[in-house]
């Protein structure tokens, strides 16, 4: 059981739209500082220290994703193939749908913890400080370690791939979307009020939402709770 075009758009979606608000909010600051280092450094070429930054940074999802996939794999071999996916999609869509609902209710707490690790937090300085091409590749990979709501959102789902080259996909799509917004930020480009940015993150909650309510609806069709629903070609649940 894998996630079809309609999961891997909603991620998209969610990505790009999350990237102007809880991703703007959350890691604006810290492209911004990228992109004044870059200048201090004399780069001539900033764009493209941005996208090694983020490219490091989605090369990190990506692993996340191949871990995650491989080990929703597992969890499905461990019974009946479709007993086994069945749970696994259900259970994961609960988790993505209430932490999709924590962006919608401007709780925050999925967030929260994102400068929590003292430890990722010091050396993401010192790699801001070394610059260079390592330093901008090394601060990328540990900005794709922070804790993040909206990044475990899309693990989840990428869980529920049961496959670790479907999961890699999935946190790669979602995480190449929060570039374009992320790099126009560390360039110099306006931001949006703290209103704004509230909107857009209840917008992308909402996707992600769509998203976990998919796998659930899917896990129960698996477990012949509801019949599978078919839309175009593609299989909705």
């Amino acid at each position: 059981m894998s996630l079809n075009g309609v999961s891997f758009g909603a991620l998209a979606l969610a990505g790009l739209i999350g990237s102007f608000g809880h991703c703007m909010g959350m890691c604006g600051p810290l492209v911004a500082m990228l992109g004044v280092a870059a200048r201090r450094d004399g780069s001539r070429l900033p764009a493209l220290t941005h996208v090694l930054y983020h490219g490091s940074r989605v090369a990190v999802y990506g692993l996340l994703g191949l871990a995650a996939g491989a080990a929703g794999s597992l969890v499905t071999l461990g019974g009946g193939l479709s007993t086994g996916a069945g749970l696994l999609s259900l259970l994961l869509g609960i988790g993505v749908i209430v932490l999709g609902a924590s962006f919608l209710a401007r709780t925050g707490w999925a967030g929260r913890a994102l400068w929590g690790s003292a430890a990722l937090t010091a050396a993401m300085s010192r790699a801001l400080n070394r610059g260079g091409t390592l330093g901008v590749v090394a601060l990328g990979a540990l900005n794709g370690l922070l804790p993040c709501g909206l990044v475990y959102s899309a693990l989840l789902a990428a869980a529920a791939e049961g496959s670790a080259l479907s999961g890699g996909a999935a946190m790669i799509v979602f995480g190449a979307a929060t570039m374009p917004v992320l790099i126009a930020v560390g360039l110099g480009a306006s931001r949006l009020s703290v209103q704004a940015r509230t909107v857009v993150t209840s917008i992308a909650g909402a996707l992600i939402v769509v998203v976990g309510i998919q796998l659930a609806l899917r896990g129960a069709a698996e477990l012949s709770l509801l019949p599978h629903v078919h839309g175009g070609g593609l299989v909705l649940w």
